[in-house]
């Protein structure tokens, strides 16, 4: 199930000098590779490698039971580090920075050595509720789930079901809480590299990330992520929609 956490900067130096001053970089551990996107002009693809403990990486994949026997099996064998690799995106036309990982505590170090490497800072996307109800309303052709905050003294309240945007309580809520609303899932109005449009997307106005719903591509969705980045883009006003 691929997520993108997502941050924006102000500015931001050419792609050749991003690529310069990323390209073959190390740090203790980890190192960085950068180089111009063969498909976007705009974009900058790079790929950031580091060692973790064995067990971390297996347990974020595998159930308690299944990741028990897995780290078991590697540690006899004297495999305690697993090398991995985040994919990342700098976009000069969207002024975005894409990580293909949640926001935790490798995603920070990541934008962190960016950061000092560029010169620049990377600042977290937020999204109001009038900009997921902006999304929803003019770039999807179904909302499939939604989430609001702080309704009625409860923490989160979750709807769920066919063509909400048409719902009667769903509108009730934002006539009621139209600051609310955080989180959208929807079947997103894009183009899509096979023509399938059964799969879906879901926002976190909180956290900043999109996630495509699982099982449905058996390749990278580059090509329909990037469409939801600009999506986003344009419509917090970072570029002209």
């Amino acid at each position: 199930m691929p997520i993108v956490t997502i941050f924006t900067f102000k500015e931001i130096p050419s792609i050749s000098e991003v690529c310069k001053s990323l390209d073959g970089k190390k740090f203790d551990e980890a190192w960085v590779t950068a180089k111009p996107s063969k498909y976007n002009r705009d974009e900058i693809f790079i790929q950031y490698y580091c060692y973790e403990d064995v067990e971390e990486s297996v347990n974020r994949v595998f159930s308690e039971e299944d990741a028990y026997e897995i780290v078991s099996f590697l540690k006899e064998n004297g495999k305690t580090r697993v090398l991995k690799r985040t994919y990342c995106f700098i976009n000069i036309r969207t002024k975005t920075l894409e990580v293909y990982r949640g926001p935790d505590s490798k995603t920070d170090e990541i934008t962190s050595i960016f950061e000092k490497l560029l010169k620049i800072s990377f600042v977290p996307v937020k999204l109001k509720s009038g900009e997921l109800q902006k999304i929803y309303s003019h770039h999807s052709v179904e909302l499939k789930q939604v989430m609001f905050k702080n309704i009625e003294g409860l923490i989160y309240d979750i709807l769920r079901g066919n063509y909400l945007e048409n719902n009667g309580k769903f509108k009730d809520y934002l006539k009621k809480f139209p600051e609310c609303l955080r989180v959208i899932s929807f079947k997103p109005k894009i183009k899509f590299l096979n023509n399938y449009n059964r799969y879906q997307v879901t926002i976190n106005g909180d956290k900043g990330t999109i996630r495509l719903s699982k099982g449905m591509f058996s390749w990278r969705p580059r090509y329909e992520i990037r469409q939801i980045v600009f999506i986003i883009a344009a419509t917090i006003g970072l570029i002209a929609s």
